[in-house]
């Protein structure tokens, strides 16, 4: 894990594994009321992050929610919201979806394509980008505000 500066870390995650354990680590130092906001091409590997995620907190495996836009994921030791809004293509559709309902102090929210929304997150998320580098992935983890800069110095106080 590499600190670019206050407010951005990269990490080399050298195959799945290394993918869901990083979601694993972030589950560790996540409280409710925190959005994680997950971007990057198609296989880069969002939802197995999520997966790593939601099995930390006890809860069951996650699978791609495209085509339900939204997972619940209840029984671990938060409850978790998996939005993907892959296939949102207006505004329009984005706003029937009513994405308040998913945003609550007593659960974790992550969603995958964000931009989808239209500058619907607050600030405070944790916005995660994920690369493509060969057969590896990298993510580029960048705190927006105060909550999201705390998650990610309890995350690297963590890997210490």
């Amino acid at each position: 894990m590499v600190m670019a500066d206050a407010t951005t870390v990269s990490v080399m995650l050298a195959e799945p594994a290394a993918t869901r354990e990083l979601g694993a680590r972030l589950a560790a130092v996540c409280e409710p009321g925190t959005v994680i906001l997950l971007r990057g091409p198609l296989g880069a590997g969002k939802t197995t992050l999520v997966d790593g995620f939601v099995k930390a907190l006890g809860a069951q495996a996650a699978t791609s929610p495209t085509f339900v836009i939204a997972h619940s994921h209840e029984g671990g030791r938060h409850p978790v919201w998996h939005l993907d809004l892959y296939r949102m293509e207006s505004e329009r559709q984005v706003a029937e979806l009513d994405l308040s309902q998913y945003l609550s102090e007593t659960a974790i929210t992550l969603c995958e394509w964000p931009e989808r929304a239209f500058n619907f997150w607050a600030s405070d998320a944790l916005d995660i980008e994920l690369t493509i580098e060969g057969v590896a992935r990298r993510a580029f983890l960048k705190a927006g505000g105060p909550r999201s800069r705390s998650l990610l110095e309890a995350l690297q106080r963590k890997r210490t």
